[in-house]
């Protein structure tokens, strides 16, 4: 831990910005089912199962966000946007978090067939390289804070979610904000160098999920019909 250089970039504020995120997460997800995976089979089950299933992880993150005073100041037409351009990629992470770090192989039998082996390759790939923050899962907390608030790699064309956007400045704020707390934090855990590797990487990784939900996205709208889904799965999944 780096604490002779950074530390005091940390402030009184700052840690205890970051002890109520890690608060609101761990009281928001206590009821996630991370062993749903278990109830699935090869003959009866779909992605259509699958999905609609997801339902309370995606649930159980936005009632964490729901805890964020920040994201509670802006526009409820703004969270709602934010939420469908971001919410499908942070998921993954929140699934890391909630198995820590341990990916079920179920997952690769029923992803290989409702979707390709190549796809569940690329997604396992992305979500093992998460194992980098193993030691440090409040990152990974700050991350899902902080990139609720991207608009410039949102999903949607920046020119297009800004036309959208009602509180565009105070996102922009938030995102300043926040992603100056996780790279002081990172500063605190890792030596500089480390924590500018660090930074780069996740920003990679969001874009790895960014193009992999996209994929998966594309197969939904062939293989199914949106009223097939739940009503907030349609909508996470701009399906509506």
């Amino acid at each position: 831990m780096n604490t002779d250089n950074y530390s005091s970039k940390l402030t009184l504020n700052d840690w205890s910005l970051i002890n109520n995120i890690k608060d609101a997460y761990d009281t928001s997800t206590l009821d996630c089912d991370t062993i749903r995976i278990n109830n699935y089979s090869l003959v009866d089950s779909t992605l259509k199962d699958f999905l609609n299933d997801e339902q309370q992880m995606f649930r159980s993150l936005i009632q964490f966000y729901k805890k964020i005073p920040h994201f509670k100041q802006i526009n409820l037409e703004d969270q709602i946007i934010l939420i469908k351009c971001n919410i499908t990629h942070l998921i993954h992470i929140h699934h890391v978090l909630k198995d820590n770090f341990v990916e079920s192989p179920k997952i690769g039998l029923y992803m290989s067939k409702w979707i390709s082996p190549d796809f569940h390759q690329q997604m396992s790939k992305t979500r093992h390289s998460l194992d980098y923050f193993i030691q440090y899962p409040m990152v990974l907390k700050i991350v899902l804070v902080a990139f609720m608030f991207i608009i410039n790699l949102s999903r949607l064309p920046y020119n297009q979610l800004s036309i959208q956007l009602i509180d565009k400045n105070l996102i922009i704020q938030h995102q300043h904000f926040f992603i100056t707390l996780l790279w002081k934090y990172l500063n605190v855990i890792y030596k500089e160098k480390d924590a500018i590797h660090a930074i780069q990487f996740i920003v990679f990784q969001f874009l790895r999920y960014q193009l992999l939900m996209s994929e998966m996205e594309s197969i939904i709208l062939d293989q199914f019909n949106s009223d097939q889904f739940h009503p907030l799965i349609k909508s996470v999944l701009r399906l509506t």
